[in-house]
């Protein structure tokens, strides 16, 4: 089955298997950061990387239109789920790969203005060069796990991107857990 999930006036439509986050709110509430950081223009190139279903990359794809925004997630049905959520924006592309495999094989292109991503709880280990090496003018991060998040940071930093702002978001009450939106900017 499909569930069907409203943020900011749109309508999302998210395999059963799928992820989504818990909260009713939390999806706005990470939206607004990552726009609010992302601070895209209209013409840039964005990278929405471990897209899941489409939910950053529908409102980034608006923000940078006439632009182009690259939505990729590994996951098949994920990925199905991006195509039909974001049918609508005709300057949105889905790539359905790795998001290592499809930097390392140079699929998404030589350069990015913009690149949010949102990697599982292990964090993005390996591509965090590869995002690094397309200069992008701003990288926005979310992440469920801040020791993943800090080693990553730190990677970005020995690769000349400085951290602007780091935000957490208790997304997960009476848990341990926190969400971090994190923005980097090239030094």
């Amino acid at each position: 089955g499909t569930l069907v999930e409203e943020v900011k006036g749109r309508r999302f439509a998210v395999s059963g298997s799928g992820f989504w986050q818990v909260h009713p709110a939390s999806a706005t509430t990470l939206v607004d950061a990552v726009l609010a950081g992302a601070d895209v223009r209209p013409g840039d190139r964005v990278l929405d990387l471990y897209a899941g279903a489409g939910l950053f990359s529908a409102f980034l794809a608006e923000a940078c239109a006439p632009g182009e925004l690259v939505s990729v997630e590994g996951n098949r049905r994920a990925s199905a789920d991006a195509g039909e959520n974001l049918a609508d924006r005709p300057n949105a592309a889905v790539v359905h790969a790795p998001v290592e495999r499809a930097l390392r094989r140079g699929a998404l292109g030589a350069r990015a203005d913009v690149v949010v991503l949102d990697p599982p709880r292990t964090g993005a280990k390996e591509a965090v060069a590869a995002i690094a090496a397309l200069e992008p003018r701003r990288i926005v991060y979310v992440a469920c796990d801040p020791a993943a998040l800090a080693r990553d940071l730190a990677t970005f930093g020995r690769l000349g991107y400085g951290l602007e702002s780091l935000r957490g978001f208790a997304l997960f009450p009476m848990t341990h857990h926190v969400e971090c939106v994190a923005v980097l900017a090239r030094a």
